[in-house]
């Protein structure tokens, strides 16, 4: 793509998504908990509301609910509302709505998992009452952020998988974007300790899953060639943009380099790569608006 139709492709931007760690944020704990403002962001936020643009954060991670991420983006003066969230838990829980409704579901994680499968009055399976031997029943098995994730839990876990429950994953990114040390995933560990143990696949619904696309496509309410997804990793933010038809820009800021970007295949290929925010700004300032069209 070369500037003039990169530049057409920006003027035509109703909605962006900004992910979280290495994006807008840098920290050593998951959804940029603890951290700093990366240059840049609270300004990118603020033009994309100035000109009428829709917004959601998306993150990978599930260890907190979509509150405790907009107040800790929020103490950071980024100007993030809490329905503006979004983490692979929101993306398990509208799936499962869809995929087995009204059916018993195992899911495995603390509040930033469970909070979204209990608001939406979710059929989520006891787990003290389960531990103990009573059946599960379970539809499905979800796997999220859960640090207490044991032998027992992998008990249940599998004999639920092997009675017939598919396996869901929030998300398998093996690290996220961190400051100081490396900043681990949990589900992706788990998920796959559990599909070792029955021989069965894990399906992954977090970034860049087709249902991640599709709940933020309804999030943002624009076509996805109206729609520009920012964020640090080639295989994440950049795969699912390629995939679903949205214009995809790397930040450099993360896990990955441009270097890396000129290597990548050609699915993870991002359509401009940044150096910041800052970078972003100015290209946004500079092409003017094209006429509004939202879906219905």
């Amino acid at each position: 793509m070369n500037r003039d139709e990169l530049l057409t492709r920006l003027a035509d931007v109703r909605g962006v998504m900004f992910d979280i760690d290495g994006c807008l944020v840098i920290s050593d704990g998951p959804s940029g908990k603890g951290g700093r403002a990366l240059p840049g962001a609270p300004e990118a936020i603020d033009l994309v509301r100035r000109t009428g643009r829709s917004m959601a954060v998306f993150t990978n991670g599930s260890m907190q609910t979509p509150h405790q991420i907009a107040e800790s983006l929020r103490s950071l003066d980024l100007d993030v509302r809490d329905e503006e969230v979004l983490t692979p838990a929101v993306v398990a829980a509208e799936t499962m709505q869809i995929l087995h409704p009204g059916r018993p579901l195992l899911v495995f994680g603390g509040p930033g998992v469970q909070h979204d499968f209990l608001t939406r009055g979710l059929d989520v399976v006891d787990l003290d009452r389960a531990l103990t031997g009573e059946p599960t029943n379970a539809a499905a098995v979800v796997i999220g952020w859960d640090v207490e994730f044991g032998r027992n839990k992998l008990q249940i876990a599998a004999e639920a998988v092997l009675a017939g429950a598919p396996i869901y994953c929030t998300s398998d990114a093996r690290s996220f974007a961190s400051e100081h040390r490396l900043n681990v995933g949990v589900s992706g560990f788990i998920a796959a300790g559990l599909s070792h143990v029955t021989q069965r696949p894990y399906r992954v619904l977090g970034k860049p899953a087709p249902e991640a696309f599709e709940v933020l496509t309804r999030r943002l309410q624009v076509a996805p060639e109206q729609m520009l997804i920012i964020g640090d990793d080639l295989t994440l933010e950049c795969a699912m943009a390629r995939r679903g038809g949205a214009l995809g820009a790397l930040v450099t800021t993360g896990t990955h380099s441009a270097a890396d970007a000129k290597q990548a295949p050609p699915e993870h290929q991002p359509d401009l790569v940044l150096s910041g925010l800052g970078e972003l700004l100015e290209l946004l300032t500079a092409t003017p608006q094209r006429t509004p069209s939202r879906l219905g």
